[in-house]
């Protein structure tokens, strides 16, 4: 086959998934896990269900392909270099900024819609957690090792690092709950103190 042929119909394939995926991601915003059915979702993004299916055989590998998503607009943002410094060390503030805006974001619902949405199918259920595990294990530790990470505080370093992305993820919830600007800022703030101070205790390379 023509390589440009084939280019082209990855580059379609790509597209089409990305759509099913972003329509995925409305969908679990705003109308909830259950709401967010196959058939649904292919009409949003104005496509069939046969071609959902073409693209992802399952509701749970369009699920696991949202999470991916997720996971790789972290990484972007880890890999942003602007919040290490030329010592090597990380500024703390602009990091959990970056990570914000994405655990901070409402696309991120969907990410717990998934995760809670799938508790009463537990084998299912058990997948979205160790795939939520993998992503901590496959995106931050390499990002923390390579970037700020001195061998003797690695004991320390990565428990630190897992620390603050669960308090901006659980942070993430209170938007529930319809807190302001000032909430999300003032709490972002002490958490950057918080991590700043802690960090600032341990050896860098």
């Amino acid at each position: 086959m023509d390589q440009s042929i084939r280019r082209k119909q990855i580059d379609r394939r790509t597209e089409t998934q990305a759509l099913l995926i972003g329509a995925a991601t409305d969908l679990l915003r705003t109308v909830g896990f259950s709401g967010a059915s196959t058939a649904a979702i292919a009409k949003s993004a104005g496509l069939t269900t046969g071609a959902l299916h073409h693209h992802f055989a399952t509701k749970e590998d369009l699920m696991l392909s949202v999470l991916d998503r997720s996971s790789e607009r972290v990484l972007r943002r880890l890999e942003q270099q602007d919040h290490v410094t030329a010592s090597g060390r990380i500024d703390v503030k602009s990091l959990i900024a970056h990570l914000w805006e994405v655990y901070g974001d409402p696309g991120y619902w969907a990410v717990w819609e998934i995760i809670i949405g799938t508790r009463a199918d537990e084998a299912f259920h058990r997948r979205i957690v160790e795939h939520r595990l993998e992503a901590m294990r496959g995106v931050l530790h390499p990002w923390v090792r390579r970037h700020v990470l001195a061998d003797t505080a690695e004991p320390e370093m990565l428990p630190l690092f897992e620390f603050m992305l669960v308090a901006i993820r659980g942070l993430s919830l209170e938007r529930f709950l319809d807190k302001d600007a000032a909430y999300f800022d003032r709490n972002l703030n002490l958490l950057a103190e918080m991590v700043g101070q802690r960090l600032a205790l341990l050896p860098s390379k």
